[in-house]
């Protein structure tokens, strides 16, 4: 299994396309928060050390920050982020619990934006389609995803998760990537989606 800790370290590397997808991802963040659709409530999944929402929340007037939930089973990852938020002066809920079981973060939903980053590269390809039809019964009527896949060596599965998102009714707002690198989604709601149960698991990691 991957070394998330180690991989975290890529970011500090200006030429990585980590680092690249980074800013890609804290730019469409703030493009939902400065949005014209008011976000009260985020969960990010798989958050690492909130590196992405947390910059972004720190430059928000504190009127209008949403109540930010994240969940981290790395308990060096969950700790950096916490100090992380302390030292930006922000205020987040870290849950360190997998984020693959849908009881770690049920009492958090419906919220406006749904934080998928870092996940549909290190699960199957079953676990990606649940992963994104559950989006859909996660966010509030015109709630928003932002979600990462890279390309792989072997296969670029970035097209079929554009299509997958689009089979469940979310729209999508853009898609930032790299031929040979990152890809960010987002992709919003636009009506409201009739009640669907959660599985009790959403994804495994297998990488």
């Amino acid at each position: 299994m991957t070394d998330w800790r180690a991989w975290h370290e890529d970011y500090e590397n200006a030429d990585s396309s980590l680092s690249r997808r980074l800013l890609v991802v804290q730019r469409r963040i703030e493009d939902v928060l400065s949005g014209p659709e008011r976000v009260r409530r985020v969960l990010s999944l798989c958050a690492g050390d909130g590196r992405d929402i947390i910059p972004v929340l720190a430059l928000s007037p504190r009127d209008v920050r949403p109540e930010v939930v994240l969940v981290e089973l790395d308990p060096a990852l969950a700790a950096a982020g916490r100090r992380r938020a302390a030292d930006a002066g922000v205020e987040v809920t870290v849950l360190m619990a997998d984020a693959g079981l849908s009881a770690t973060w049920q009492s958090v939903l419906p919220v406006d934006l749904l934080m998928l980053c870092g996940i549909f590269g290190n699960v199957s390809d079953e676990d990606i389609r649940a992963t994104i039809t559950a989006a859909s019964a996660m966010v509030t009527p015109t709630g928003a995803v932002i979600w990462t896949r890279g390309a792989f060596a072997d296969s670029d599965l970035r097209p079929q998760v554009r299509e997958w998102f689009r089979d469940v009714g979310f729209s999508e707002i853009a898609f930032d990537s790299e031929p040979q690198g990152y890809g960010v989604g987002l992709n919003r709601t636009s009506a409201a989606r009739k009640a669907r149960q959660l599985p009790a698991r959403l994804f495994t990691f297998v990488r």
